[in-house]
């Protein structure tokens, strides 16, 4: 935090920057749907955009993660990330609003890249905050409701895009979501500047040896990468990753899968639909977060991985889709979205005070950003140009969760973290 704040302070702000970055992340796939179904845009091209758009923020996240931990100043940062990501939508919507051709393609690619720049901000610098003020029983839950607010976001951005969209003309209400995105990130940045002394992040380090935990001086004197380069934190990497290209792949075609194979085209279906899965998290998050506050974090984040790979089976079996299939695509979203406070609730356990913010963003940006922008193009890959081609690439990444699953067992189990406070 850039200064000390109260704990419900914090956790309001932090979970306000979660609505907003989520909202806008799981709206550029919908964006997507709605750029695939124009006669000049192929499946190649979507690969790409995803490509752009996920890469981005998993190159960005390290550094960002590195400077907020040297700065000690994430508040700030975060209000800077959901600002580039508004920035982004503002040129999504001049991309929509482009007849075609080579000026439509490099547009669309030039949001994607600043939406995914804007996008590495808030994860790495919103699981720090959250980490330095709640410990042992408590953080997986303060975790769960800040990520139940940014499940929130997921669920109504693609249906208030419809609803929008009947009242304005065009793409308008894309400008709306971009202006919501400015507004929120100026609240953050004044929110962050409570009156109070700087709180710098303490320089701790972890023991050399996979034992090393959180709060433990090294004798080595390590610091930066080398203090959080774990063993613990490079498992939890290859864990996300695995699970983030398996369900990302799965997410981040979904809409396109429903607009193409289940007949929904661009419609306030489609948004109902893409609400529905995302909705699902609203609740979930909160339920993990209580969980892995009483239970092994390993086990329940294998049971995740494996519920996740379930629903997306049976739902591909159900082709008459209705409301049976809406069932299965909210199980899929409740098992799939809840990365949030099961990762990072691990992440403090293998590294030491004042590098969960690198921890954070090894994890989540190299290990689940990604892991979820190699996803989608291996299931672009396996399209190819035939969107009929989505379901059978569905099943693999399916299969890959439950490989992700059995991972997460190579993890020791961790033990209880030393609590550093940083709110008020």
């Amino acid at each position: 935090m850039d200064r000390q704040i109260g704990r419900r302070r914090g956790l309001a702000l932090t979970s306000l920057g979660h609505f907003i970055n989520d909202g806008t992340v799981f709206f550029v796939p919908v964006i997507a749907a709605i750029v695939a179904t124009r006669p000049d845009v192929s499946p190649a091209f979507i690969t790409l955009l995803f490509l752009v758009f996920y890469a981005s923020t998993a190159v960005l996240s390290l550094y960002v993660g590195r400077l907020a931990d040297r700065l000690g100043r994430p508040g700030s940062l975060m209000g800077l990330g959901l600002a580039v990501i508004s920035v982004g939508l503002l040129v999504f919507y001049v991309a929509l609003e482009e007849a075609g051709g080579p000026a439509l393609l490099g547009t669309l690619l030039v949001a994607a890249l600043l939406t995914g720049a804007g996008a590495a901000f808030y994860h790495p610098l919103g699981g720090s905050l959250l980490q330095a003020a709640f410990e042992g029983r408590s953080l997986g839950l303060a975790l769960g409701v800040n990520g139940a607010l940014g499940s929130l976001g997921r669920a109504l951005y693609p249906s208030l895009y419809f609803v929008a969209a009947a009242a304005i003309a065009g793409y308008g209400s894309v400008v709306v979501f971009a202006a919501v995105g400015l507004v929120a990130a100026g609240s953050i940045l004044l929110g962050m500047r409570a009156p109070g002394p700087v709180r710098r992040p303490r320089r701790d380090v972890a023991p050399a040896g996979p034992r090393a935990t959180a709060g433990q001086p090294s004798p080595s004197g390590a610091t930066g990468m080398r203090a959080v380069l774990t063993p613990g934190i490079l498992i939890l990497t290859g864990v996300a990753f695995l699970r983030s290209t398996a369900t990302q792949g799965i997410a981040a075609w979904i809409p396109t899968y429903l607009s193409t194979q289940r007949g929904l085209g661009v419609s306030a279906d489609l948004g109902l639909a893409v609400t529905v899965m995302y909705a699902a998290a609203v609740i979930g998050q909160p339920m993990f977060g209580l969980l892995v506050d009483r239970l092994d974090k390993r086990r329940v984040l294998a049971v995740a991985s494996l519920g996740s790979a379930a629903s997306i089976l049976v739902y591909l079996a159900v082709a008459g889709g209705g409301w049976a299939g809406e069932a299965w695509l909210f199980a899929f979203g409740f098992f799939t979205f809840s990365g949030f406070p099961l990762l990072l609730s691990l992440v403090g356990d293998y590294v030491p005070r004042g590098s969960n913010s690198l921890a954070n963003a090894l994890v989540w940006g190299v290990g689940s950003t990604a892991g979820g922008a190699l996803g989608p193009v291996l299931v672009g890959a396996i399209v190819g140009s035939d969107y009929g081609r989505l379901g059978f690439a569905f099943t693999l990444a399916a299969g890959a969760a439950v490989v992700s699953a059995a991972a997460t067992m190579l993890l020791r189990k961790p033990t209880r973290v030393t609590r550093m406070p940083v709110f008020g």
